[in-house]
């Protein structure tokens, strides 16, 4: 069984919704007219995880909003901006693959893949403008703090920061997406403070135990790009206190003890992740979400 096909059955309940949603991105997508539409179309549908839509089509079936067009709206625009991202990303980093298949910029250089990723900006503004001015607001401040992130990690490319400043960064860098799809909703409707607080605070500490999760696969997978580029991680700052050798020259088994131990927060950030949200009323999706949660953070070390 493979890692999409687990989280469609976890996340079944959803059919009918993310039919709508694939749809509705495919429409989009379409409207793109230039050569490059079909390696488009690959990129956007090649065994995507869609956790973004996923997370926000279940806070809104917990906060019970029935406004389903703009829920779709909004998950829209997240998963464009999300993919925007990743373009760019793969520019940064000098990734060759992503899903499985070359990325746009081992394929056609930076310039078009920077071009590409910014056709899906285009894509997600457009969505927005059909939501209204509250939620834009929201999308822009969490985009601006996002590249805040992405800002300081590169202003730390081989620096070695501590733990608490990584904790930060990542939050910022991978969590502001997350959280513009949540406040989004509270635009639709009514939510009491404390409801509010409980699912942004399960956000917050999930999304640090999900990038910590893919920190560590980076440095597992042999090509270390993570640690070529610069960029030190949670295993690599464990690593740097534990041990005083060249980190450019070791290989994946040298972290085995900082892996195991990065390991341990994933499992830390999601039990505090799972407390928020067993504060909120117990409902048939809540009960998906925890499965969902506990799926993208299990332990494969």
């Amino acid at each position: 069984m493979n890692n999409n096909k687990s989280i469609k059955n976890i996340t079944s309940i959803l059919s009918d919704d993310l039919d709508t949603f694939e749809n509705e991105l495919k429409v989009i997508i379409n409207k793109s007219n230039n050569f490059l539409k079909e390696d488009l179309f690959l990129f956007m549908f090649s065994n995507p995880k869609r956790l973004r839509p996923l997370f926000i089509m279940l806070f809104a079936k917990i906060l019970n909003i029935k406004n389903s067009k703009q829920i779709i709206n909004i998950s829209l625009a997240t998963e464009l901006l999300h993919n925007a991202s990743l373009l760019h990303d793969d520019i940064l980093d000098n990734e060759k693959l992503r899903r499985n298949n070359p990325t746009f910029f081992d394929k056609y250089g930076a310039k078009i893949a920077l071009l590409e990723g910014d056709l899906l900006l285009s894509m997600a503004l457009d969505v927005l403008s059909k939501t209204n001015l509250h939620i834009l607001k929201i999308f822009s401040k969490k985009i601006k703090k996002t590249l805040d992130g992405e800002i300081e990690q590169n202003s730390t490319i081989y620096k070695l920061t501590d733990e608490k400043k990584y904790y930060k960064k990542t939050f910022n860098k991978t969590g502001n997406l997350f959280l513009a799809g949540l406040e989004s909703l509270f635009v639709l409707q009514k939510t009491e403070p404390e409801i509010k607080n409980n699912l942004k605070n399960f956000l917050k500490n999930y999304t640090i135990a999900f990038q910590i999760k893919n920190d560590i696969e980076n440095i597992k997978n042999k090509n270390h790009t993570d640690i070529k580029n610069g960029n030190y991680t949670l295993p690599v700052i464990y690593f740097c206190k534990e041990y005083d050798i060249n980190i450019l020259n070791c290989k994946s088994q040298c972290f085995k003890k900082c892996i195991a131990k990065a390991s341990k927060k994933i499992e830390e950030y999601r039990k505090k992740a799972l407390y928020f949200l067993d504060k909120t009323e117990d409902t048939p999706h809540k009960t998906v979400l925890i499965d969902l949660c506990n799926y993208t953070l299990r332990s494969k070390f």
